[in-house]
């Protein structure tokens, strides 16, 4: 299984980080300069890329090295993959001599042993870099390899440039957390940034380009028999996947969908955090990072919702009742500007420094359990507890917070609403979170009423802030005023329909049975 944190450097950071003195004061030996080329191969059909798998033959200064990686995952830069390695006569694979390297336990085994899938092998794509590699030995004595990669992929005419590090784990110990240790030091110095795609995933990319996919939140599977605290790894890192997976999107594409949906899981990790906030916290200032980000994200994201959704909701509304609202189309446009302008704020934040800082310090705390170090004996105690009984306690906790909230809803101003709806989403999210130890049955059928309930409860925040930025959109462009009262007429109207049936819906979900109940 090899282990490494992969991230990436500026090719005009390479000459600071070949004489950071870390280096020096860590390092083993001389480091180790080579030239590198690799093919990859796969059939025309994928065979390889379908399972997540891929085949390399690689060039050294030595001879030809096969390799072969399969399985595992990426989470904050960390990926964790069996690997299977063997010396070859030349630079084409040798699927006989990866048979009995992969035992008679892989699936591979037998897929190997087709002679059609030898035949069938294509080189796909290439790349060339410079490596330079240092054997470290860090403070607790773990053993790591430090290798710079400078150098391209290569399909046909098409080149992409590789510029990053890894930090491989060569002892037997599997703990992380000295890599991310070594790397937040490194960036003290040197922006590296987090990297989740390895040099496989960038060349099959090549292929067949396409716009970043905007990622959502993978349910979660936990076991009955996790301590409290492997669950708290597993859901946070959960969390972190569907941020990190819409950092491309954020910078490259125009789709609202992916502020939207880092959005969303900056929020599932806040609520997580405060589910646990008897027995793990964050250190205060990456609580004050998750902040600054979730302000930036959240002016993009109100600002495209009431140009994109919210105005064209009732420009549609008013052609379909015969209005002739002139002042509509062209409030809409000066919300697009506002809306364009806010997008490549966040846009920026996601490129910065800070942020790429921000995420390897969250990824850290994550996978190198950092809790546990301001952790008292308690606390401890607490974390390694069975996980069921800790999330019995902690939905009840919700559903109860929930109940208090929405017991006057026939009264509740819009304050109150908002204190419902935030009550809502926390549960929704420790059901999503901890459902997988209940019967499904009863999670989707709690859930549903749930979501109903704080779909309602979103439309209605939704037209609050739409109220607010139409304002402050007639106080930027006077010529809009109009257009803004007319708008906000709409959003009343469409308010009070929206309270009606958000107290149908909170009946219903009062007759439904809660998971663990």
């Amino acid at each position: 299984m090899e282990i490494e944190l992969k991230l990436q450097i500026d090719p005009a950071d390479a000459p600071a980080l070949r004489a950071h003195p870390l280096i020096a004061k860590y390092a083993v030996g001389e480091p180790v300069r080579q030239t590198l080329f690799s093919t990859y191969y796969d059939t025309p059909d994928l065979t390889f890329l379908k399972p997540r798998a891929g085949l390399r033959v690689r060039q050294t200064d030595s001879g030809w090295v096969q390799t072969m990686k399969d399985g595992g995952g990426v989470s904050g830069g960390l990926h964790s993959r069996n690997e299977w390695e063997a010396p070859v006569a030349s630079g084409a694979p040798d699927l006989a001599a990866l048979r009995e390297l992969v035992g008679p336990d892989s699936p591979w085994h037998a897929r190997l042993a087709d002679p059609e899938l030898e035949s069938a092998l294509i080189p796909v794509f290439s790349n060339r870099f410079e490596r330079t590699a240092w054997q470290l030995r860090l403070p607790g004595g773990q053993m790591v390899e430090l290798a710079l990669d400078l150098g391209e992929l290569e399909r046909n005419d098409v080149r992409e440039p590789i510029s990053e590090i890894e930090l491989e784990i060569k002892s037997d110990s599997g703990d992380a957390a000295p890599l991310f240790d070594f790397a937040l030091e490194l960036q003290r110095d040197i922006p590296l940034r987090i990297c989740n795609e390895s040099k496989a995933q960038r060349g099959y990319a090549m292929l067949s380009p396409q716009e970043p996919p905007v990622v959502k939140a993978r349910a979660v599977r936990l076991d009955a028999g996790m301590s409290a605290e492997d669950a708290l790894a597993a859901i946070a890192a959960n969390c972190l996947e569907q941020i990190q997976g819409n950092e491309a999107g954020i910078v490259r594409s125009a789709d609202p969908e992916h502020v939207h949906q880092m959005r969303v899981g900056l929020r599932r990790l806040r609520s997580l955090l405060k589910l646990y906030r008897d027995l793990a916290s964050l250190p205060p200032e990456l609580a004050q990072e998750f902040a600054w980000l979730g302000t930036e994200l959240g002016a993009s994201r109100d600002w495209e919702v009431l140009a994109d959704s919210t105005l064209a909701d009732i420009l549609r509304a008013s052609s379909l009742h015969g209005a002739s609202e002139d002042e509509l189309p062209a409030l809409q446009l000066a919300a697009q500007r506002v809306a364009q302008a806010n997008r490549a704020r966040a846009a920026e934040a996601v490129s910065s420094v800070r942020y790429a800082r921000m995420m390897l310090w969250l990824a850290a705390w994550i996978h190198g359990r950092r809790w546990q170090r301001d952790a008292h004996p308690e606390q401890k105690a607490g974390l390694g507890a069975a996980v069921k009984p800790f999330a019995s306690d902690v939905l009840d906790g919700a559903r109860r917070r929930l109940k208090k909230r929405g017991r006057h809803l026939a009264q509740a101003d819009a304050e109150e609403r908002h204190r419902l709806r935030i009550a809502a989403k926390r549960m929704r999210y420790a059901t999503e979170f901890l459902g997988s130890l209940y019967a499904q049955r009863e999670v989707r059928r709690y859930v549903k009423a749930l979501s109903a309930l704080q779909d309602t409860l979103g439309q209605l925040n939704d037209a609050a802030v739409a109220q607010a930025l139409l304002r402050e959109l007639a106080q930027r462009e006077p010529a809009q005023t109009l257009g803004a009262g007319i708008a906000a007429g709409y959003l009343a109207a469409r308010s009070e329909q929206e309270l009606r049936g958000l107290r149908r819906q909170w009946k219903r979900l009062r007759h439904v049975t809660a998971p663990g109940r």
